[in-house]
């Protein structure tokens, strides 16, 4: 199972291009459906401390700025998976993703898959 790791600079203009951290938060969502589903995997959770884009993607508003971008993602949710949900997880049992965001990208930002969890992480799992 791959690991993907997100960094979103939550100051504003993000590794995305985003210019809040929701836009960040949205695109890292939308590519790690999109990577899960190349992959052909078929079930699949993801997990975010944004409440705020669960609820954009749950209660898609036409006039938010991204709208286009929540419209693909409920298309991915919509694919043959047997399994897709998106979850929040509090900030502080989230430690082992802000290592890996901390300590593994080394400050490029961006989206980056891991065969096997860095060992940064190994003994938060």
């Amino acid at each position: 199972m791959p690991w993907l790791i997100r960094d979103v600079d939550h100051g504003g203009g993000g590794s995305f291009g985003a210019e809040t951290p929701d836009y960040g938060e949205l695109w890292a969502i939308y590519y790690g459906l999109k990577m899960a589903w190349e992959r052909e995997m078929t079930s699949v959770v993801v997990f975010t401390e944004r409440r705020d884009a669960i609820d954009l993607i749950n209660n898609p508003d036409p006039a938010y700025p991204m709208a286009a971008l929540i419209e693909m993602i409920t298309m991915l949710k919509g694919e043959a998976w047997s399994h897709v949900d998106i979850q929040h997880i509090h900030a502080d049992a989230n430690v082992a993703a802000n290592v890996m965001a901390t300590d593994c990208l080394d400050g490029e930002g961006g989206l980056k898959e891991f065969t096997e969890p860095p060992h940064v992480i190994i003994h938060l799992i």
